[in-house]
């Protein structure tokens, strides 16, 4: 009797167990389902603490998980073009280029690499610094991104610093030491992205 008893419990405790189980399954798929999951790529006309840039993702998976990330100014803001002054840098900056990677549903990770040039009789786009750039691009909706992000500055024709790049392959040499200008770096800021399509 006691045995007939003990797998009557068992197999009721296996079946609330199994219902359990179904019940926490379908709660976590819904619950994903509702989070819209963002995908890179596409081209992007934006406005914010920087000036007025564009961006194009590239993606390089299916998934739209990771994307190859070119980013262009079209205006510097004024914070910005302190900046560039500050470095003595008198060119037009060059465009920013990296990777970005989603590290959840609706943020990604990103690093760039872009120069701060100066002009130079005979050489009117030589590299004055190196800007590498890390953060996090969160997506708030369907045109509107919250970027959060620092810039590491690397001297490579400023007087009276060392070159940061002397073996001139245009990335930082290791050990190189960035400067940071105070009162930039790190920044948050918002900015507002409109993806370009074409109806």
């Amino acid at each position: 009797m006691k045995t007939i008893v003990n797998g009557l419990l068992q197999g009721r405790i296996s079946r609330w167990v199994c219902l359990a189980v179904l019940l926490i399954a379908v709660g976590s798929t819904v619950g994903w389902m509702n989070e819209r999951q963002y995908k890179l790529g596409g081209g992007f006309i934006g406005s914010g603490g920087a000036g007025i840039w564009n961006a194009l993702q590239i993606p390089l998976d299916p998934a739209g998980r990771t994307a190859a990330l070119r980013v262009s100014s079209g205006t510097l803001s004024p914070q910005f073009a302190g900046l560039f002054a500050a470095l003595g840098a008198t060119g037009v900056g060059s465009d920013n280029v990296g990777e970005m990677e989603m590290i959840s549903h609706d943020t990604a990770r990103f690093g760039t690499l872009g120069y701060a040039r100066m002009e130079v009789p005979g050489n009117p786009l030589q590299v004055n610094s190196i800007f590498v750039m890390t953060g996090t691009v969160k997506f708030t909706g369907p045109d509107n991104i919250e970027v959060t992000y620092t810039i590491n500055v690397y001297p490579v024709n400023i007087p009276g610093l060392p070159n940061a790049d002397a073996d001139n392959d245009g990335y930082p040499d290791p050990g190189a030491q960035p400067i940071l200008i105070p009162g930039v770096l790190p920044i948050q800021g918002v900015d507002t992205a409109k993806r370009v399509t074409l109806r």
